[in-house]
């Protein structure tokens, strides 16, 4: 299903980031378009502030160029890519990416295939050339097509466990009939057991030809320079006239269907969800429009909770939730409104009550709101020139869809104008599509090389600290308030009680006047995490909580003094507590589902290998949770880094009297250590689900002095067994395995899931893997290449100012060392294969091994 987000080009940040008086549609300096004789088109934007290089290469064939024959092929072939070229086997397409500490990776979706390619500046051409060498000259070996194949189908059998993936299959199939667009991008099992290699072979030479590509770049490079790199590199392709196969019918890319859904009462469909879903599909008679789209989303979060409170009102043991979303394709648009239901039976008038609310809705934005896009936007524009692999993943569809000039476009403010003037009276009366899909019954993702900080300033009396960063070139301000002893404080207060208070807050910043001051700043906070993405997960810990500010450097005291006036002595109404409450209570909701079997598995192994987090006391009520925050939710509770373009003596000044009123706590740090088994320990549980979850692992003692060097035995062992399992045999295809240390133990383990059948092939092998004849054929290259490529990733997570602070104050909190995390990444890069060696013959044995499989 093709929900619009608000994924803004991230060029469209340039609207505003013109100097005063320039003219409109004149490209900011360093930004130039070319294209190259062979066709392929280019856009390149100079960043030299950044230490890195990205270049995303988009082709123009995903699943819209697909038939029910060749369903999947796109996914497939991008796998392949990876397997080996006339010049390079897979193996040295991964050593040679990892030798020069790059970022290979590629993403398949409707109307594209991305390929992204980030290495610090200084190898920029040993990746572009590794990457032309991808795109061109692929081999698809025959001896690997089968295991490709088997890494697909793991991939498939993750979405078919996932009810909100079949929900979105189901309505795409009902919304695009008769058009490429209703197939899942990752094919079918039918079509994927049943594809060829030479099918595969021939949709490889008629779509990856230059003229069927468009590259950005963007990073730290000289322009003149670039483009040479890149005609000596990519110009040497020959380009070929594309072919897309259609018929009367079937459509696929930009045509638009004959075949049109018939006029039903209802549409049903079933998926292997807990609850209920009514879905109404308002055809929207607007265009493809990204500016439009963004307003539009806006408008509809200003009525989704008006609307699902008349709604419930009305029907209220039918619907638990209400939820709008925008679909924008370039065939098709649509309003959806989204009724998660408490009983499959629909009440009597509902679809009468919908249709007239839709019609009376009002979509007119205020110019305040309009205003405060603006801010956001540019806000995200200066957040997303610190990672440079963001700019093509963000931007490939419109680059695929409208081409360089789509996304140069959004350069200019008229879009978002005239997109504000179109919403002013835009009504919707069309008629919906409806569809009802049931539950049905079923068995129940930079290291920086000098230390950042340049001053920690601790009050003793208030037992506060401020951790500063002074970044002259930056145009950003970042502020990470990371608040301790979350453990203790619910243990005592109540569960949860930090995310509660926390959304309160955010409830207050979204609030008027607050919200009027937070657009004028361009203020981003973000105040609880989300577990299912995956850069979010370094939050996963159960003593801290935290709030992420980001906002334009043109105003840092505005800011600070606007942040200390909100924080200082926060108390949140019972109003914000009852709608923090129930919006936890959808969440627990929505997750009550899922895969079982998954949720059952990680419990049980969880439980056998971390010590317990202790107890916490009943959820709070709205008294309790003010008892609560006057201990956790004050400055003498929490560690505050800022990295900002002002010296460290004026941000210390910013901050001193709110850090000052603070009161200093006496509760345990709690951290979720390893622990040791007695025993050997063997679980086999039955989950009922399509999948099978394996773990296998075991506790060691260590000398945290080895961690550096256990991380290091953990690199080599996570390559060699997921290649082993998922590359070789084609076993798997998300999984993780190697050696995680915590304070004085290590985990030497392998996780993952898989399908049914293999699981008597797994099993038996993972005592093997734990052996030295694993590390046999070491070398000082390997060791250095596993290291680059490791080092390279975690750059990765450290690119941006707000990351940068979060690893400061972990590093101080938990490890009582501020540079902590620099340190330990600097002594990652002296370690030898002689330390691996060693730390391996040191704890490499199995104690007490933990066995648990669910299936």
């Amino acid at each position: 299903m093709i929900r619009h987000r608000l994924l803004i080009s991230f060029l469209s940040g340039f609207i505003f980031f013109t100097l005063a008086g320039a003219t409109e549609n004149v490209l900011p300096a360093g930004v130039s378009i070319h294209q190259l004789d062979n066709g392929l088109r280019v856009l390149l934007v100079e960043n030299p502030a950044l230490p890195m290089v990205g270049v995303n290469v988009v082709v123009k064939v995903g699943s819209a160029y697909e038939s029910f024959a060749t369903s999947g092929m796109s996914h497939m072939l991008e796998h392949l890519l990876f397997n080996g070229t006339t010049t390079r086997t897979q193996k040295q397409l991964y050593d040679d990416v990892d030798r020069i500490g790059g970022y290979n990776n590629a993403n398949t979706a409707d109307y594209y295939t991305n390929f992204m390619m980030v290495v610090p500046a200084e190898h920029i051409r040993e990746g572009m050339e590794i990457q032309a060498d991808m795109l061109f000259h692929s081999t698809l070996p025959k001896n690997k097509f089968e295991k490709e194949k088997g890494i697909v189908l793991e991939e498939i059998s993750k979405t078919l466990a996932d009810p909100n993936a079949q929900l979105e299959r189901n309505a795409n199939g009902l919304l695009y009939r008769g058009h490429a667009l209703s197939l899942p991008t990752l094919g079918t099992y039918a079509t994927i057991e049943h594809m060829g290699r030479d099918a595969v072979q021939a949709f490889y030479k008629n779509n990856y030809v230059p003229n069927n590509m468009l590259m950005s770049v963007i990073g730290n490079f000289n322009s003149a320079e670039m483009l040479r790199a890149i005609r000596e590199i990519y110009g040497k392709a020959a380009p070929g006239l594309v072919r897309h196969q259609s018929s009367a019918e079937w459509a696929t890319g930009f045509e638009v269907p004959v075949s049109v859904p018939e006029k039903a009462p209802l549409y049903f469909r079933f998926y292997d969800g807990k609850t209920a879903h009514l879905q109404f599909f308002y055809p929207l008679k607007t265009d493809n429009d990204p500016a439009f789209f963004n307003l539009f989303d806006v408008a509809l979060e200003k009525n989704q909770q008006g609307l699902e409170d008349k709604l419930k009102k009305k029907f209220p043991n039918s619907i638990q939730r209400v939820d709008l979303f925008s679909h924008n394709s370039p065939l098709k648009r649509f309003l959806e409104v989204n009724l998660t239901l408490s009983r499959a039976k629909l009440p009597d008038g509902i679809e009468d009550a919908v249709n007239q609310a839709i019609s009376g809705m009002h979509f007119k934005l205020s110019a305040e709101r309009v205003t405060a896009e603006v801010a956001k936007t540019r806000t995200a524009f200066l957040k997303n020139i610190e990672k440079p692999h963001m700019f093509g993943i963000f931007n490939a569809y419109t680059f695929a869809v409208k081409g360089i000039e789509g996304v140069l476009d959004s350069y200019s403010s008229g879009p978002l104008m005239r997109a504000a003037k179109k919403l002013e009276n835009f009504k919707i009366h069309a008629t919906p599509l409806r569809l009802l899909q049931e539950p049905a019954a079923n068995d129940d993702v930079r290291a920086e090389s000098n230390k950042l900080v340049q001053k920690v300033f601790h009050n003793p009396q208030s037992n506060s600290s401020l951790i500063v960063v002074q970044n002259p070139a930056s145009k950003l301000l970042a502020i990470h308030y990371l608040f301790k002893h979350k453990a203790a404080l619910e243990q005592k207060y109540g569960k949860n009680a930090a995310a509660l208070l926390q959304d309160c807050f955010g409830q207050r910043l979204k609030s008027a006047p607050y919200s009027a001051q937070s657009a004028r700043f361009g203020l981003s906070v973000k105040v609880n995490d989300n577990p299912y993405f995956p850069m979010d997960n370094i939050y996963l810990d159960p003593d801290f909580g935290y709030i992420r500010v980001e906002a334009l450097a043109d105003d840092v005291p505005g800011v600070i003094k606007f942040l200390n006036s909100v924080m200082r002595d926060f108390k949140p109404t019972r109003d914000e507590f009852n709608k923090a409450r129930k919006k936890f209570r959808r969440i627990a909701a929505m997750n009550a589902g899922g895969d079982a079997a998954k949720k059952l598995f990680k419990r049980i192994y969880k439980n056998l290998i971390f010590n317990t987090v202790p107890q916490a006391a009943p959820k709070p009520d709205y008294q309790t949770l003010l008892q609560f925050a006057s201990d956790y939710f004050q400055a003498g509770n929490s560690i505050i880094s800022v990295v900002s373009p002002l010296e460290a003596q004026q941000i210390n000044r910013l901050f001193s009297d709110y850090t000052a009123a603070g009161k200093a706590g006496a509760w345990p740090v709690f951290r979720q250590d390893l622990k040791m088994p007695s025993k050997d320990v063997h679980i086999d549980s039955a989950g009922h689900g399509s999948r099978a979850y394996l773990f296998y692992g075991f506790v060691q003692k260590i000398d945290p002095a080895d961690a550096p060097a256990l991380q290091a035995l953990s690199l080599i062992l996570s390559d060699k067994i997921i290649f082993d399992i998922r590359e070789k045999q084609g076993l798997a295809y998300h999984m993780s395995a190697g050696v995680s240390t915590r304070g004085d133990k290590a985990l030497f383990y392998i996780n993952q899931g898989t399908r049914p059948e293999n699981v008597q092939k797994l099993l038996p092998q993972y005592p093997g893997f734990f052996k030295m004849d694993m590390l046999k054929d070491l070398t000082e290259a390997t060791l250095q290449k596993s290291l680059n490529m490791y080092l390279g990733r975690m750059m990765f997570r450290r690119l941006s100012s707000i990351n940068r602070a979060y690893y400061l104050a972990h590093s101080l909190y938990f490890d009582n060392n501020v540079n902590y995390d620099h340190d330990f990444l600097q002594a990652l890069k002296n370690i030898k294969k002689a330390d691996v060696l060693r730390v391996a013959k040191k704890y490499m044995h199995a104690l007490h091994p933990v066995s648990v499989t669910v299936h």
